[in-house]
């Protein structure tokens, strides 16, 4: 959550102790009303790939809110931030915009804003992979799935990366079998997607029921097995600390770590970064252009 609580980039040396080859970063189009500073994010993606870690970054000012998609489209078009893109083009994942849009937004919507965000941003000179979460705050794989081929041809560069937030409730029946039937449905498909997000807890739990409760658990166990087992790419939420800027206390249960190092990391976040077999630590690989700084042309 660089944004709020590391504009330095300090925590990526700890992030780095856990094995990751990637760390998606949060930023924002606008901070307390005033755009945000590209030479603040460049120092923060310089930093990701001193650790030898993937910078994937993402816009959060359409968090759930399809009618600022255009915003994070308009960050991504700015000129000192298309430099800074094309700076680090090599190495860097463009996220265009953190969970666009809620529930209601329908395939058409879908596809129309992606299509229209995919060519301004290739037209602009962007050629990196773009990476477009799901809608419904990110977690609706189906809609991914019906409308990803078409979505993809609208990029002359082929190089689009779907991103599904799997906040899927235990308490309304999203347990193995339907996890596995989620990821296997746009496996089968050829859908190229990853867990952009995933965590112990968060999600839906109903009315006045805090989602970071037991009753907004998440089967992440079964995530990691089925992601393992299929070659689907991963990022946890998140490292941490920070998940409580809505009131919701309980919400730093989805921190990993208490104070943003590898020595406290908890429970939950050992088990996904260390110890478990299908964790960061026993799967995550740096590849060659990273770890040995090969240039591209």
């Amino acid at each position: 959550m660089n944004i709020w609580t590391d504009p330095e980039g300090a925590s990526f040396a700890e992030i780095a102790q856990t094995g990751a080859n990637c760390v998606r970063i949060v930023w924002l189009a606008f901070l307390d009303g005033q755009p945000t500073l590209a030479a603040d994010l460049d120092r923060v993606i310089s930093a990701c790939i001193a650790q030898k870690m993937i910078p994937l970054v993402e816009v959060h000012d359409a968090t759930g809110d399809w009618s600022q998609l255009p915003t994070a489209v308009a960050f991504w078009l700015r000129a000192d931030i298309l430099a800074l893109v094309q700076k680090h083009e090599r190495y860097l994942l463009v996220n265009i915009a953190n969970e666009a849009g809620d529930d209601s937004v329908t395939d058409e919507q879908y596809i129309e804003g992606y299509s229209a965000a995919i060519q301004q941003l290739r037209t602009a000179g962007i050629r990196t992979p773009l990476v477009i979460d799901g809608a419904e705050w990110g977690k609706n794989l189906e809609q991914i799935v019906r409308v990803a081929a078409e979505v993809i041809q609208h990029d002359p560069a082929r190089n689009i990366l779907f991103s599904v937030h799997t906040y899927w409730p235990i308490k309304y029946g999203a347990d193995a079998n339907f996890i596995r039937g989620q990821f296997e449905s746009a496996v089968n498909q050829n859908v190229p997607f990853i867990v952009g997000e995933f965590s112990k807890y968060g999600a839906y739990a109903g009315e006045k029921i805090s989602p970071c409760s037991e009753d907004g658990r998440i089967d992440y166990v079964t995530i990691l097995s089925e992601c393992q087992r299929l070659q689907i790419g991963w990022l946890a939420w998140e490292w941490g600390p920070g998940n409580t800027g809505e009131g919701d206390l309980l919400c730093e249960n989805m921190d990993m770590t208490t104070d943003s190092t590898f020595a406290t990391l908890r429970a939950w976040g050992l088990d996904v970064a260390v110890t478990r077999p299908d964790g960061i630590r026993q799967t995550a690989q740096r590849p060659p252009f990273i770890e040995n700084n090969f240039q591209c042309p």
